[in-house]
């Protein structure tokens, strides 16, 4: 005969083998769902007249907005230039007047996104234009605390003369963390009053269609056609979904038939709304660990397969590094001669990267060596370096073959520089 402990542990049991079913059940029924679902898009897809747009068939990353958005402040008219002006004026309520601007090349100035520069002062703006661009907070410090250090520092700036705009997707603020540099110190209350948080959905994209396109005259073709294509752009599926409002409500008719909610109270259809998506969150949960584990799998056969192929080239390669175990095992490295070692990693936040580093000094590395960096990796902006903990220098690359092929020539040319 059972005994009460026995009986509670088979309740639990039964319990929990209910709710694994009843899991099962709804995913069931939430693919089903999505199957309907789809076919009714691509049915309402048909109907749509042919559309294109060059930026969405380029696949624009956080870079590519910043590229755009910069080259749209630079325009001039009469020695003036109205759209920068209105951005930091009329957009950022910054008390500026716009005299002889500089905006600078996209990434430059320590990686910063669009660095803009005037008489008087320098405005850094931040874009988290995408759903990837995450806050990049690393061991020198929080991304904006780097970013007004840089300015400072090596642009010999006033802290009360730099200006920070920060660009997300949807209305947020950046995170504290973004604010605190290497040492702790948080410039996030001496900037309250030289700081904006703009959304692109909520504030630049209505701002560039109803006042910048409005304002631009017709004869003025390729500004024009760049304005309407960037607004399509962001208006597309791809960013907030805005274009093709006869699609969206026939979508949405279909979701509240399939629910059952067309007829029934407002709080009972929100009630089965949001365990519809309290179900399809719960999916996602799921779907994302066994992303997150087949990107895994990916990383894995790609560093083993660097670490073969630079063996093969008689190189002294390891797969840990010993300086920054955090990248283990999403890294691979070659020790070459003098303590150098040279090492692609892949992190989260920036892509994939080269750095080399010199681990008994911090000191510079010689000037050849710098030379030959900057020579095989070829992205001079992308290129950065640091003096702590110990020198060196690092250059970030979007792809992950290329990086390869960089690491590759790099280690060839020094082994002959270090003979």
């Amino acid at each position: 005969m059972e005994n009460s402990e026995q009986r509670q542990f088979k309740n639990a049991i039964d319990f929990s083998n209910l709710l694994v079913n009843e899991s099962k059940i709804n995913f069931q029924e939430l693919l089903d769902l999505l199957v309907d679902f789809r076919k009714t898009y691509d049915r309402e897809k048909e109907k749509l007249p042919y559309h294109i747009n060059i930026i969405d068939e380029l696949n624009a990353d956080e870079n590519a907005h910043s590229r755009i958005f910069a080259q749209l402040l630079r325009y001039e008219k009469n020695n003036k230039y109205p759209f920068l002006e209105k951005f930091l004026q009329d957009v950022c309520d910054f008390n500026v007047s716009v005299e002889k601007p500089t905006v600078k090349k996209v990434d430059s100035c320590g990686r910063i996104d669009i660095p803009i520069f005037d008489k008087q002062y320098v405005v850094v703006i931040e874009n988290k234009v995408t759903d990837k661009a995450l806050d990049q907070n690393k061991k020198n410090g929080g991304q904006l605390a780097r970013y007004i250090e840089t300015i400072n520092n090596n642009y010999s700036r006033n802290l009360e003369d730099i200006f920070v705009v920060y660009t997300p997707k949807y209305t947020r603020e950046p995170s504290d963390e973004c604010w605190i540099n290497k040492d702790g110190f948080s410039y996030k209350d001496g900037f309250k009053d030289r700081f904006c948080s703009i959304s692109y959905r909520d504030v630049i994209y209505p701002w560039l269609k109803d006042e910048i396109l409005s304002d631009i005259d017709e004869k003025n073709v390729y500004l024009r056609s760049a304005v309407e294509q960037y607004v399509d752009h962001l208006e597309g599926e791809i960013m907030f979904n805005l274009r093709n409002k006869e699609m969206n409500m026939e979508l949405q008719r279909f979701i509240k038939e399939k629910l059952g909610i067309n007829e029934v109270e407002p709080d009972i259809a929100l009630k089965i709304v949001s365990e519809k998506l309290q179900e399809m969150d719960n999916a996602k949960v799921q779907l994302k660990s066994l992303q997150n584990e087949i990107l895994n799998e990916i990383d894995e056969k790609y560093f083993s397969r660097c670490y073969t192929e630079l063996k093969e080239l008689n190189l002294n390669v390891v797969r840990k590094i010993d300086s920054y175990p955090d990248y283990h095992p999403k890294s691979v490295g070659v020790k070459l001669r003098n303590n150098i070692i040279i090492w692609l990693g892949e992190s989260y936040n920036d892509g994939f990267f080269c750095q080399v580093n010199k681990n008994d000094s911090k000191e510079n590395f010689s000037q050849k060596i710098n030379q030959i960096f900057k020579q095989v990796f070829k992205e001079g902006e992308n290129i950065e370096e640091q003096k702590e903990p110990t020198y060196h220098i690092c250059a970030y690359i979007d792809n992950r073959e290329n990086a390869l092929i960089c690491l590759k020539e790099f280690c060839e040319k020094i082994s002959e520089t270090l003979r």
